[in-house]
């Protein structure tokens, strides 16, 4: 008992320092749940195997990643800490990038968000004003490395987007069965575990709002875990804030990859994929 508590003064002593600033350092997993697996053992038996160990090892090498989180009490800076490509081996090469992987920048001050993102090399740079995120505290706790850390949920209503795409789906569907189904959007459940030792309102992919930092994060497929963290009350550098690509909403970003995305597509709504042998 002696101990939580001084680790939580301590903690609570930084972030009261006027300089106070801090780093956590995330990795991330991708968990196919198990519809997705099902739909997966399908596929498997309709391609060359060559080619589905070749997405397997794509998917693995664009989910498996790690992250910073730069952070002061007001302010922070999530972004992916690059690593050196190893050289691919075999007669088939497949290139896999999950959406939103840029910088994303989050001011609790001013109340925006940036976040850096690209469609097909073409960089944008999405500026949002600050949403509010109404989590429901859970009565559970549990250990993160030295931290004890409590639970929250959030649920993120399905969009009208999403609902669109679907209804459309539908349509096609009904004239001309589809190879590839689309499942109903639900809302999404999201999960987070937060310590209040060090009560900072922040956390990975810009989800905040909780009283303390995440460090546990799962959005459904993929979990975001804090391996390390860092912290000083030295004078403190500057927070850089995403800067790169052409300024957009996030609905304008989005019809801009529908439009993209639509334009790949064949006469039966199938997105044509290239592969290199």
């Amino acid at each position: 008992m002696k101990k939580i508590i001084l680790i939580f003064l301590i903690s609570l002593n930084y972030a009261q320092a006027q300089d106070f600033q801090g780093k956590a350092e995330y990795f991330s997993k991708y968990i196919l749940k198990d519809k997705q697996k099902d739909l997966d053992t399908k596929i498997d038996k309709e391609i060359d195997p060559e080619f589905q160990k070749a997405v397997d090892e794509a998917i693995k090498k664009a989910s498996e990643k790690k992250y910073s989180l730069i952070f002061n009490k007001t302010e922070c800076l999530f972004e992916e800490e690059q690593e050196l490509s190893k050289p691919q081996t075999g007669s088939v090469f497949v290139t896999i990038d999950f959406s939103g992987g840029g910088k994303k920048y989050l001011n609790l001050k001013d109340k925006i968000t940036k976040c850096e993102d690209e469609i097909f090399g073409k960089e944008f740079l999405i500026e949002e004003p600050l949403k509010v995120m109404e989590w429901k505290l859970v009565d559970e706790i549990k250990k993160i490395g030295d931290y004890t850390c409590q639970k929250a949920e959030l649920i993120i209503p399905v969009s009208e987007n999403e609902l669109k795409e679907y209804e459309e789906f539908l349509k096609k569907d009904s004239i001309k069965p589809q190879l590839f189904k689309m499942e109903k959007p639900q809302d999404k459940k999201i999960v987070a575990w937060y310590t209040s030792e060090i009560p900072v309102a922040l956390g990975p992919n810009n989800y905040w709002g909780l009283p303390g930092l995440i460090l546990e994060l799962n959005e459904e497929n993929m979990i975001f875990l804090c391996s390390k963290v860092t912290l000083s009350n030295k004078a403190k550098s500057a927070i850089n804030q995403p800067s790169n690509g052409k300024k957009v909403s996030q609905k304008e970003f989005d019809e801009i990859l529908k439009k993209k995305m639509d334009s790949m597509k064949d006469e039966d709504g199938n997105i044509i994929f290239q592969t290199t042998h």
